[in-house]
């Protein structure tokens, strides 16, 4: 396996980082985990066309994590890619995807309009649980569910093949079932949301910038939690991925590593790991 961090931001805008997306290759085929802002042109950065991507896992449907899933559909499909777009993901994908779609409708019949014979995209939706997802050759898929409430479900995906074992955690609060899923695992991409990071301005919904850093940790995962989460689970290596705007590489390397003896990379994006 081949595992690229193509976006390794969250929501707030971040020059340096684009919106969560992982690429896994095998050596069949390419497969996609989430679809963060930017991601068709991350995909070419690390040497795949959007051609030549056919499925995609979604991890949840937080807006952070699939907004640029409907570029990627229609950008395949204006590049002469007729073959399905394969998707995986937790109920309401099926709604999701008839929904952008639609919004898409008008893009795609003035496209046609001087095309011939040519039909409109086409995508396959699996809604899923935990549980085997797919196999690609000798890689197996797993996903297990994580806890973001209230978002529910929400999953991560354990990657299995030629003597090596990934995990992406998805969003999620330090979770037992991720720790058991990720047992002995080469690698855990987890993410780390430093929530004391976060901005807050009047009617953002917190009545306080302390409620709001209290809102966000409750569901993601903090610097000095997540090398705790790495230790249980055993893993080899311990990658951060989903940061805020205003973390530091030093400073969350530190605190992972306080708890974790293993390697500890902060993620960025194109990094290949």
């Amino acid at each position: 396996m081949r595992v690229v961090l193509l976006g390794t931001g969250c929501p707030p805008p971040n020059p340096a980082r684009r919106g969560p997306a992982t690429l896994v290759s095998t050596a069949a085929e390419h497969l996609l985990v989430d679809c963060g802002s930017g991601v068709a042109a991350r995909l070419l950065q690390a040497g795949v066309r959007a051609f030549d991507l056919h499925r995609v896992l979604l991890t949840h449907l937080h807006s952070d994590h699939l907004i640029d899933l409907g570029h990627l559909l229609i950008s395949r499909w204006i590049l002469g890619q007729n073959a399905p777009l394969r998707l995986w993901g937790p109920v309401g994908t099926r709604r999701h995807v008839e929904k952008t779609l639609d919004l898409l409708d008008w893009d795609i019949e003035m496209r046609r309009e001087h095309m011939e014979q040519r039909g409109r995209p086409e995508v396959t939706v699996t809604e899923i649980d935990e549980g085997p997802v797919l196999t690609l050759g000798e890689v197996r898929v797993t996903a297990f569910r994580v806890e973001h409430a209230p978002v529910e479900p929400a999953f991560g995906f354990r990657f299995d093949g030629g003597g090596r074992g990934v995990v992406i955690s998805g969003d999620t609060r330090p979770s037992d079932n991720l720790i058991r899923s990720a047992r002995g695992a080469d690698v855990l991409i987890h993410e780390c949301t430093d929530a004391t990071k976060t901005s807050w301005v009047p009617g953002c919904g917190w009545p306080t910038r302390e409620a709001k850093v209290a809102a966000l940790a409750a569901y993601h995962t903090q610097p000095d939690q997540v090398g705790k989460v790495a230790a249980r689970a055993g893993v080899t290596t311990l990658v951060l991925h989903h940061l805020m705007p205003g973390s530091g590489a030093a400073e969350l390397s530190a605190a992972a590593a306080r708890d974790f003896a293993g390697k500890v990379v902060v993620g960025e994006d194109l990094l290949e790991v």
